[in-house]
């Protein structure tokens, strides 16, 4: 039988300990509902889990087929223009659009270019590059083109890297829709 004080009442000491009990386990379940929303949109805002697709293979990623074209180096780029040990990349895909809500699926657009040690590099305005013939978009243009379904457009990304790299480095593509989950694509050889 458990001790009763002179109101007919359980002790103080027997409330302080529930009490401390109570605030092991709420504790840790505030700081969960305090930090999910703040997880769930990490979890959503970044590319996390990659996806590998091999060389020339088509993949359907945000509504649409992607198949990674070329990463190639700019020569002839204005000596001086550019810093020491870099070298300009032009990173092209090939896109035929499904779904033609690309301003929803493709929102976030971002291609990048990553090397071995997990580096990333993302788009650059390179001085000296030349202008991207007529028709060819970046990412983020595309998803507001306004493309109907069944439209192909090529895309490319230009970037400045080290000149070390340039030769090992992959491009990978997130979206917005498909997120926590990015491709990362092969180097055709």
């Amino acid at each position: 039988m458990s001790a009763l004080d002179e109101t007919g009442s359980q002790p103080e000491g027997k409330w302080r300990r529930r009490s401390l009990w109570a605030l092991i386990v709420l504790a840790p379940l505030t700081l969960l509902e305090i930090s999910y929303d703040s997880v769930k949109e990490l979890v959503r805002g970044n590319d996390l889990w990659p996806r590998e697709v091999a060389a020339s293979q088509t993949v359907t990623f945000g509504g649409s087929n992607w198949q990674f074209a070329s990463l190639k180096t700019v020569d002839g780029v204005k000596a001086g223009s550019l810093p020491a040990g870099s070298v300009p990349v032009i990173a092209r895909f090939l896109v035929e659009v499904g779904n033609p809500d690309l301003q929803n699926l493709w929102l976030g657009c971002s291609i990048k270019l990553v090397d071995a040690n997990g580096r990333s590099w993302l788009p650059a305005s390179v001085p000296g590059m030349p202008y991207p013939a007529d028709g060819i978009k970046t990412c983020s243009s595309a998803a507001f083109s306004g493309a109907e379904s069944g439209a192909r457009m090529v895309i490319e990304e230009n970037f400045l890297v080290p000149q070390d790299v340039a030769a090992e480095v992959r491009p990978t593509l997130g979206l917005g829709s498909e997120r926590p989950y990015y491709l990362r694509f092969a180097v055709p050889n």
